[in-house]
């Protein structure tokens, strides 16, 4: 109550003001965003530090544009290795312009070039703790965060239904659901089911043929457990992802359906309070702007340091009535799928 009435008292205290002009930006601040998932499963490792701005006086979209407004011009990146809590390597992190590594920016409100991420190479062991160090050599200030691994051996995260390839993935009956089960580590505190859709595409009218992958999400957000982890996808949920994922085509492009992959994604407990606390919903009796979540320790900094893992399988068949009904089910008729792909 007493944050309410604070609140109140400065909306009061606008409308009783001799002044019709107030600023809504603060003094300046030095703020740093930073970003980087771990995973054992990459050999190459970015860690992305932006900066966060606003000025009073000029167009923040076009601020948007300027790399000064975006990046910080002499940063020194470490991560340290921890073994039982204490220190074993350091490895120097170094800047690099994303696009060149082959992830280009999204075009949108900010500039795309250049692309800045700072990064090391090395095959991670998940035995480890990993310590990110980053230090503004121009201001003296510092920022750090801890994160464990998840591993992707598979004594702790393997496959238990689908246990092998040999098996088919089955969406055919509207009234059983398909059921995947597995084991996970104990970093991992939830996980998704992703099926990496794969499909063979012909142009009637150059009969120019493409090869595309999507990655559809079946099931998110799923719990981690103490022991096997399961969730039931229902057939009519499949489809739906699919025509959601895949987009429609026109009558002269023909589709063929090929053979899909299946990945089970594990993230850690930071990365999962970090889901949950910007995905809360909030409403008209909210009296509170609530906080971001960071487990980054220093001034002015959001963001997170977290890990993430996954296990696969590079094929696994859609069986016959599943193909069916992909080519000519409610949900992705549309979609123009006439047959299997001859790849």
């Amino acid at each position: 109550m007493k944050n309410r009435f604070l609140i109140l008292l400065a909306i009061g205290g606008l409308f009783t003001s001799c002044s019709t002009k107030f600023n809504v930006g603060a003094e300046y601040k030095e703020v740093s965003v930073v970003y980087g998932l771990l995973s054992v499963s990459d050999t190459a490792h970015y860690i992305k530090i932006t900066k966060g701005y606003f000025d009073e006086n000029q167009n923040n979209l076009a601020l948007a544009l300027n790399t000064d407004s975006l990046y910080f011009k002499n940063l020194q990146v470490s991560m340290v290795i921890l073994d039982n809590g204490n220190p074993i390597e350091t490895l120097t992190l170094n800047r690099v312009d994303l696009t060149d590594e082959g992830y280009p920016k999204a075009t949108g409100v900010f500039g795309t070039l250049p692309n800045y991420a700072y990064k090391f190479k090395r095959n991670l062991d998940a035995t480890k703790t990993f310590r990110l160090k980053i230090k503004n050599l121009d201001t003296g200030k510092e920022i750090e965060a801890e994160s464990p691994l998840i591993t992707n051996a598979p004594k702790f995260f393997q496959f238990v239904k689908p246990i092998d390839d040999q098996e088919t993935l089955d969406f055919s009956s509207t009234t059983t659901p398909f059921v995947f089960r597995w084991k996970g580590p104990s970093t991992a505190a939830f996980y998704d089911v992703v099926i990496e859709f794969r499909y063979q595409e012909l142009d009637m009218n150059t009969m120019d043929t493409s090869y595309v992958t999507v990655d559809v999400p079946i099931a998110k957000s799923i719990l981690s457990g103490s022991g096997e982890i399961s969730t039931s996808v229902k057939s009519t949920d499949f489809f739906k992802q699919l025509n959601s994922f895949v987009s429609a085509a026109p009558d002269n492009i023909k589709r063929y359906v090929d053979t899909p992959g299946l990945k089970i994604l594990g993230g850690g407990s930071v990365l999962k309070t970090y889901i949950d606390v910007n995905t809360v919903q909030g409403g008209i009796t909210a009296d509170q702007i609530k906080p971001n979540y960071t487990n980054m320790k220093g001034e002015n900094v959001f963001g997170i340091f977290s890990t993430r893992g996954q296990i696969g399988m590079p094929l696994i068949k859609f069986n016959t009535a599943t193909i069916e009904s992909i080519k000519n089910g409610a949900f992705t008729q549309n979609l123009n799928f006439v047959g299997i792909s001859t790849k």
